[in-house]
């Protein structure tokens, strides 16, 4: 009778957990498929691979997204997606609600890329829109606007197709800014002076990137301007400063820094000056992420004897102890959506894991189980995380859904670590 009340009780706090973790996520996926597109005839020679790579992004991303449910034809089985008479019944044999078609053509010697969207269930379009496309323009990036724009009008929500990842990777005896997108597509090293750099995070403008770095032995915070490519010291006074973060209006940046032995959080302004003290211990306060409303910052402390999960107020009142499970706990993530807080807890094999918990600590759910998994960070709609793990014998960039599931590699160039989410760009 034990044993059946605990395996009940189990499957019981199981589902109470999930029931937490998804009602942050996606209730209902869109079903949706998504057909080839059409190509003006003579057009087809030269913009065949085009059509086949442009649909294929749009179908990753869609599927990335949380928001949709694919849907195939049967094998061989091919519909008319004519503009003029468009086989509904026959798409609707795929189980989809949605129809997404397009067309390639040529309009005043320019090329153009057409998106039609139809709810099959009423047989009614839904709404179209036109992209012009030149050889200038990042496929993938023309791609990746046209998935987010389907988003945008299919669920009301801000797409993430066209966000990047920064990310750190060992250069020499340094380590460098690298950015790509959010699935790793389009690498590019943005800097190349040799320090050792720690923790970059992007403005909430994107626009900036902050970080720490090592000069002549004092660890400095530097941001790195995306316009003008230039780097600038923001605080480089006596002490470690290490771990920033930029808060959501992005008028400050909080940090952590070591004076007089201790290492405590403190905020700056973004356009330097003097450091605001936040926390006070004598033990050490690292990692701090601001809440979505800027109120309250999550980060990690050792005042317990071991290092856990606190959340103060950004005044320094009303602080609370956030995890208790673990003799190791660090690198917090406060999720956009608000109500819950991703980090990194040392298992009982003594290996560094992703966990999932609410600001209240409430419940916890481990994410990754191969290797060593660090620095997790949340995507800017909240349902993707980021992450670096060691699980293939080096250290690469990975992301995942918030849940855990769809765990997939996005770099393969050794020793890729820090990966931080860029803002939405509209």
């Amino acid at each position: 009778m034990f044993f059946l009340f605990l395996f009940l009780f189990t499957q019981l706090r199981e589902l109470e957990i999930w029931a937490k973790i998804t009602t942050q996520g996606v209730k209902r996926k869109i079903p949706i498929t998504i057909a080839d597109f059409n190509i003006e005839k003579e057009l087809i020679n030269t913009y065949s691979s085009f059509a086949q790579e442009i649909k294929k992004i749009i179908t990753d991303d869609l599927d990335f997204s949380l928001y949709f449910k694919l849907c195939y034809p049967e094998s061989n089985n091919t519909y008319s997606t004519n503009e003029k008479k468009v086989d509904f019944k026959g798409w609707r044999t795929t189980g989809a609600d949605i129809l997404l078609c397009g067309d390639i053509f040529l309009k005043k010697k320019k090329i153009f890329v057409k998106i039609r969207l139809y709810e099959l269930n009423i047989q009614k379009l839904i709404t179209k829109k036109e992209y012009e496309y030149s050889s200038e323009i990042n496929l993938r990036h023309f791609a990746h606007k046209i998935s987010d724009d389907v988003i945008k009008i299919l669920t009301g929500n801000d797409g993430i197709s066209q966000t990047k990842i920064v990310f750190l990777n060992k250069s020499g005896y340094g380590k460098e800014l690298m950015i790509c997108d959010y699935d790793g597509y389009n690498l590019k090293k943005l800097t190349n002076d040799g320090k050792l750099k720690l923790s970059p995070e992007w403005s909430k403008k994107g626009d900036k990137i902050v970080y720490s770095a090592y000069d002549n032995n004092i660890l400095r915070i530097y941001l790195y301007e995306l316009n003008t490519k230039k780097t600038k010291i923001l605080y480089g006074d006596k002490g470690m400063a290490a771990t920033p973060t930029f808060s959501p209006d992005d008028k400050y940046i909080a940090f952590s820094m070591t004076q007089e032995g201790n290492m405590n959080i403190y905020l700056i302004s973004s356009d330097g000056g003097k450091p605001q003290k936040i926390t006070y211990t004598s033990s050490v306060a690292v990692s701090p992420s601001f809440s979505p409303s800027g109120k309250q910052i999550v980060f990690c402390s050792d005042r317990s004897g071991t290092p856990q999960i606190y959340i103060v107020n950004i005044d320094g009142t009303n602080l609370t102890r956030v995890t208790y499970e673990g003799n190791y706990n660090t690198s917090p993530n406060w999720s956009p959506k608000g109500d819950l807080i991703v980090y990194v807890g040392r298992t009982k094999n003594n290996k560094n894991q992703i966990f999932l918990t609410d600001i209240n600590g409430s419940f916890i759910k481990q994410l990754t189980f191969e290797g060593n998994n660090e620095d997790p960070y949340f995507s800017p709609d909240g349902l993707h995380i980021v992450f670096s793990s060691d699980r293939t014998g080096s250290w690469e960039i990975y992301t995942m859904h918030y849940d855990g599931s769809n765990q997939r590699k996005i770099t393969s160039l050794g020793n890729a670590t820090s990966p931080a989410w860029s803002p939405i760009y509209k």
